[in-house]
């Protein structure tokens, strides 16, 4: 079992359960966890299989550093992500679906991100601040993953990242500031 303060934001928590390790992470912020400005921002488990010898034999959300890529399909990944629907679409001529034309969007596609406590469904509902694509029940303020553990494990690695500007979002600002070079620029300095 292993425990882990994040910037007094979250609370990580690993255990064996029955062959699988169980990572909980408990949200102790004021607000949706990643917290803040919703565009671009995800957090991430990352989880290291090593053997005996201290070698590593698998891993989930694994991130390229060299692509700036993350591995999103064999790990969780909390994040929001926002779109136009089919009326924005043909009122302004672009696609329907995910964007991140923050002026634009009309509709929340996916917001999975860990509840604070005292979360309630119908008050946030009201709000305007569903939850899509996960399920958390009144007062539930933290998020169990489960992995399994493979054959020749001797110990396990796990992490909890964030990141503030994800690729896919930097590229958009660089692509679509038509303006100026200020999109450019925050690419450049994403970049560096």
């Amino acid at each position: 079992r292993t425990k882990q303060m994040l910037q007094n934001a979250a609370e990580l928590e690993a255990f064996e359960r029955n062959g699988q390790i169980v990572v909980r992470v408990l949200n102790n912020s004021g607000h949706k966890l990643p917290t803040g400005y919703a565009e671009g921002r995800r957090m991430w488990l990352n989880v290291r299989y090593l053997d005996g010898g201290g070698q590593q034999i698998g891993e989930r959300g694994a991130y390229d550093l060299n692509s700036a890529t993350l591995s999103e399909n064999n790990t969780m990944v909390w994040k929001a992500e926002f779109g136009l629907d089919d009326y924005m679409a043909g009122v302004t001529g672009l696609p329907a679906g995910k964007s991140f034309h923050l002026a634009l969007v009309n509709e929340v596609l996916k917001d999975n991100r860990i509840p604070p406590r005292g979360f309630n469904q119908a008050a946030f509902a009201a709000a305007g601040s569903f939850v899509i694509g996960e399920e958390y029940y009144d007062e539930q303020f933290w998020h169990d993953s489960q992995f399994t553990v493979p054959a020749g494990t001797a110990s396990v690695d796990v992490g909890l990242y964030y990141q503030t500007t994800a690729k896919d979002y930097i590229e958009f600002l660089r692509d679509n500031n038509t303006t100026d070079n200020a999109g450019v620029i925050a690419f450049r300095a994403w970049e560096a």
